[in-house]
């Protein structure tokens, strides 16, 4: 039991993934290959000062490190789509708000194309009525002028 205590300790204590450098004595990790009967061949990383006597420095499997690696690009890769996604329904919801702008634009527009039709409408009114009134100005000074002419 106090085994398992001391080798989960053991392992908070070491940085997830592939260990750079030495925790106890600052040296560099360098990758090794075990020769021990229990686990022939299987590669790891350690601290070139450490020893099987002397457990402080840097052991960890280099297996065991690669799997926390993938898994820790996993998760990063999860956050990053899940970022991009929320990015994503943000454009997507920008664009259906600017496409909604744009048609209610276009219905303004639509709006004002009718108010200027009929305000032309209503100009062009008012020019016949401007050319009748000229007309009938036309004619009380030209009734006025022969009044003045033959009343004197």
């Amino acid at each position: 039991m106090s085994g398992n205590w001391r080798q989960n300790w053991r392992r908070q204590r070491i940085e997830r993934g592939f260990p750079s450098a030495c925790k106890k004595c600052g040296a560099a990790a360098e990758i090794f290959t075990s020769k021990t009967a229990k686990n022939p061949g299987r590669l790891f990383h350690g601290c070139p000062n450490g020893s099987e006597e002397d457990k402080n420095h840097l052991f960890k499997w280099t297996d065991e490190s690669a799997v926390e690696e993938i898994d820790d690009m996993k998760i990063l890769y999860d956050e990053k789509i899940g970022h991009l996604e929320l990015q994503s329904q943000r454009c997507e919801d920008g664009v259906r708000s600017f496409e909604k702008k744009i048609e209610d634009l276009g219905d303004a527009l639509a709006g004002f194309e009718k108010e200027m039709k009929e305000m032309k409408e209503l100009v062009h009114g008012y020019e016949k009525n401007v050319k009748s009134l000229k007309k009938m100005v036309v004619c009380g000074v030209g009734m006025m002028i022969v009044y003045y002419y033959f009343a004197m």
